[in-house]
């Protein structure tokens, strides 16, 4: 909710106060916002009921940690056979996908929070679809890819990573995110 808000009843920019049932929409003054009740009403009652639902989305996804079912790739729900095999398993969160998923930016991303297929993000280029599959929060921890870089890219001293704890020197802050690499 942080930034400058208008009051949706007089337009007044600088709205500080804010329905205190949807959370949603700002008002200047307790007088605006009895004013606006009548055309408020419908729209808070839904806002109210979309926040239950997106505040148990968010909650459930934070603790769910059941794996996906066995014999079906994940991306795309279709079983696996002799003639259509899994491409790709991860075994720390069992996310399977086939080969159409796996080259696929967004069905190919396991559920793992720090490595795509057992492939740790912070030994990869900074790409835009290194996210959590599940969550879709991207991957936003220490980088180290092999290859060659600019000196000025990298920290002054090596330390451990964060993410797989090899000593190593790893990327400035400023280098980690896909925007620098222009792959977003």
């Amino acid at each position: 909710m942080p930034g400058v808000h208008f009051c949706a009843y007089c337009s007044e920019l600088g709205a500080t106060k804010f329905c205190s049932g949807c959370r949603e929409t700002y008002y200047c003054s307790s007088q605006c916002q009895l004013a606006d009740w009548k055309v408020h009403k419908k729209g808070c009652e839904i806002q109210k009921m979309l926040n239950v639902i997106n505040n148990q989305h968010k909650e459930k996804s934070k603790t769910t940690k059941e794996r996906p079912p066995r014999g079906k790739c994940t991306g795309c729900d279709v079983k696996f056979s002799e003639d259509y095999p899994c491409d790709s398993d991860c075994a720390k969160c069992g996310f399977q996908a086939c080969e159409s998923c796996v080259v696929h930016e967004r069905r190919g991303t396991c559920y793992c929070t720090d490595n795509n297929f057992g492939t740790e993000y912070c030994w990869m280029e900074p790409r835009w679809y290194h996210r959590n599959g599940r969550t879709g929060e991207d991957y936003k921890g220490d980088r180290h890819p092999q290859g060659r870089y600019e000196e000025e890219m990298y920290e002054p001293e090596p330390r451990a990573c964060h993410n797989c704890g090899k000593v190593t020197r790893v990327f400035k802050k400023e280098y980690c995110s896909p925007a620098a690499f222009g792959s977003y």
